[in-house]
């Protein structure tokens, strides 16, 4: 770098014509130009170190305790910036001891300088330790509370990191719409610092969200920009990210030849990088496409060599994600015992690091591959434990939004009012001040009296203007609350605050020629998740729409129609009790007589039913709903057995009593068996062909065709 034309020969000249104390001044004029000089080389190589953090954490660890010394005599941003870093390198390599001491020491300066912005990266780093000890709720809260921090400090590399990590924890966890917000925040700080590796680090986190969001073309582009800014920052570790999110996108597009050369792309990347951390990824999510094409071989080839990566780096996360995939593989393969063994043990690091998201999205695959297997009641148990997840997330969000507006509104009401106390601070001091002589006081009271009236006026105003907007946010999460987004339909949470408030009002009684009764109905789509293996998920989105439009179409108005979550839905109806078989009846031809077009296809389908009525004859004995629900689960559990394409319905039990009762929810097919239970088989008719010039697409395992009957048993 060139400096000024004013050497130190022209420094000693001067000092020959001007007193010595100019010439101390200049001279330190010199010494803090050369001190500029290298406090921007420390900001300009930190950001070369933050780009190959999570490529190469070892080496990058080394390079940044060499600059420690200097970062000590550094402004106090850049000193926050490279310890922060030197934290998150400590913690990637395993050293948390050593990364908490640091945060402890970060802390300390917080109080010594009254400098919140230290304790900002001091809880970062302690989010890091959290997230690496598997604790994702609280790494979630700290580094909430430090992106609170860093917003009041100015520092707009603290805000970033911050920004980033919040938004990266809150999509993890599920939180869709806080994550978002940070990523965004993050994005928005990236581009005014005009730094091209963070602008990548933050897209590829937004193109992750998007996919979660099942939004297609948001997501690529998010991938494509997210290459762009990682090639001109020559990061590989972002550069094959972002080819793993495009490839990722091309999956939920149903373009497979993108699918494979964009992982192909990300493999080479890797290679050419020599960098464990990044080939163990590529190599993970190769065996992921692997698995979804069923090449059970090449997956857990794949697997294995990406968990040899994991375990020589020391990431618990890439370990769990390989092991996971090779215990699906071995699924695939029909070696079982092995395959259960391992994906339990991936699922147990993963509930131990309690990303909740990630959590939900294992339960499903898992539960997939042990219907594949046979597994009919592991593949269900997991389902429900999936489907509970998503409702605890779900709840959370919301719980999170109501909060929010709720803040929002509160602090604009506090912001009014002390907006109001200044006015009238203000004007009580210059009645004071003006008190001299009467006119002015007079014409001063005009001024307050108008003025006041119009702050009233235009105070009144904004207010109903919150209030109005308050409602309609609030209608609108109470819709949002109560029906399914994709269907329209009721959704699960509704159905149960609808049983439990039913629940708390007592019965009335009914007029003894009154033959009414209800009907509780569970329906599955059969071999749903095939169709969506095959097609993609945006078909499988389609046929669900379709089925609910028949579901209406069928039944009437009065019956309540929920999708229970997936593929399944719940039907309560009022109608006579002789009824009940022809609901079912009618449902089954529903799914069957006519074939669902989706765009080119033609899908047919098929639906299998467990259903009850209520209360139970002969004795008309009363079901709470938990019970009613445990054995409408069964039935359906024998329907998928039996072969698909039917309905088993509880008519009656045979014998009035508790004993009875408890046997057939111990388990319902031995109470049917035993003679203690009266049940309804249905068989659906044959799946219509398809028809005009799309493609016919059959389900898998089609049932053979049978009238629809009805048989006691």
């Amino acid at each position: 770098m060139l400096f000024p034309v004013f050497t130190v020969s022209r420094l000693a000249a001067c000092a020959a014509r001007r007193p010595w104390p100019t010439f101390i001044v200049a001279l330190g004029l010199l010494l803090a130009a050369l001190g500029a000089q290298a406090e921007e080389d420390l900001q300009t190589r930190a950001q070369r170190l933050e780009a190959s953090l999570q490529g190469f954490p070892q080496r990058t660890l080394t390079e940044l305790a060499g600059l420690l010394p200097r970062a000590d005599s550094a402004p106090a941003v850049q000193r926050r910036f490279v310890y922060g870093l030197y934290g998150e390198a400590r913690v990637l390599t395993g050293d948390t001891s050593g990364a908490a001491e640091l945060a402890d020491g970060l802390a300390a300066q917080a109080d010594k300088a009254q400098d919140q912005a230290y304790l900002a990266a001091a809880l970062l780093i302690r989010s890091a330790i959290a997230a690496s000890a598997g604790d994702a709720g609280n790494a979630a809260k700290l580094a909430r509370d430090a992106h609170d921090l860093a917003a009041l400090s100015g520092d707009d590399h603290l805000r970033y990191r911050t920004a980033l990590t919040s938004g990266t924890l809150a999509r993890t966890r599920g939180a869709h719409e806080e994550a978002l917000t940070s990523l965004q925040e993050a994005l928005s700080l990236a581009e005014a610092q005009g730094d091209a590796f963070r602008r990548s680090s933050a897209l590829y986190q937004i193109s992750v969200l998007q996919l979660a969001l099942k939004n297609g073309p948001a997501a690529l582009a998010a991938s494509l920009a997210a290459y762009k800014d990682a090639d001109a920052a020559k990061s590989a570790y972002a550069m094959a990210n972002a080819k793993i999110a495009e490839s990722a996108v091309m999956e939920l597009l149903d373009r497979p030849g993108r699918e494979l050369a964009a992982m192909e792309e990300a493999l080479a990347i890797a290679r050419a990088s020599r960098s464990q951390v990044v080939e163990g990824r590529v190599l993970v999510n190769l065996s992921d496409m692997r698995l979804r094409r069923k090449e059970y071989n090449e997956a857990l080839d794949l697997a294995r060599r990406s968990l040899l990566r994991a375990q020589a780096v020391g990431d618990p996360g890439l370990a769990a994600t390989s092991k996971a995939n090779m215990g699906f593989s071995l699924l695939g393969l029909g070696r079982v015992a092995e395959g259960k063994r391992l994906t339990e043990e991936a699922l147990a690091e993963y509930e131990r690091g309690g990303a909740s998201a990630d959590i939900a999205d294992l339960l499903g695959e898992y539960g997939r591959y042990l219907e594949q297997v046979g597994d009919f009641k592991g593949a269900l148990a997991l389902y429900h434990r999936e489907r509970n997840l998503h409702d605890e997330i779900a709840v959370q969000t919301r719980q999170r939004a109501l909060l929010e507006v709720q803040e929002k509104y509160e602090s604009e009401k506090r912001r009014r009012e002390i907006d109001l106390l200044n006015r009238e601070n203000r004007l009580k001091t210059e009645e004071i001040e003006n008190r001299t002589t009467l006119q002015r006081i007079w014409w001063l009271l005009a001024g307050l009296f108008a003025v006041s009236f119009v702050v009233v006026t235009w105070l009144y105003r904004k207010l109903r203007h919150t209030n109005a907007l308050l409602a309609a946010k609030n209608a609108e999460l109470s819709e949002q609350s109560s029906h399914d987004p994709l269907t329209s339909l009721y959704n699960r949470r509704y159905f149960q605050n609808f049983i439990s408030a039913e629940s708390t009002q007592p019965g009335q009684r009914r007029r003894e020629e009154d033959n009414t009764t209800r009907a509780l109905l569970l329906i599955d789509i059969d071999h749903f998740k095939e169709t969506n293996d095959r097609f993609g998920h945006a078909l499988g989105d389609a046929v669900l729409v379709a089925v609910a439009d028949r579901l209406r179409d069928t039944l009437r108005e009065t019956d309540m129609i929920v999708r229970w979550g997936g593929e399944e839905f719940l039907v309560f109806a009022t109608t006579k009790a002789d009824r009940v078989d022809d609901i079912a009846a009618r449902v089954l031809r529903a799914f069957s007589a006519e074939p669902i077009n989706v765009h080119d296809k033609a899908v047919r389908t098929t639906a299998s039913i467990g259903y009850i009525t209520l209360p139970l004859p002969p004795g008309n004995l009363p079901l709470s709903w938990d019970r009613a629900l445990g054995l409408v689960d069964m039935a359906l559990y024998m329907a998928k057995v039996g072969g698909r394409n039917r309905a088993y319905g509880i008519r009656r039990l045979l014998r009035d009593d508790p004993e009875s009762l408890a046997a057939a929810e111990r388990d319902l097919e031995r109470a049917r068996d035993a003679g203690l239970v009266e049940m309804s088989v249905l068989y659906g008719p044959l799946p219509a062909s398809g028809m005009g010039g799309g493609q016919d697409v059959s389900l898998p395992d089609a049932p053979d065709a049978h009238p629809t009957l009805a048989a006691n048993s």
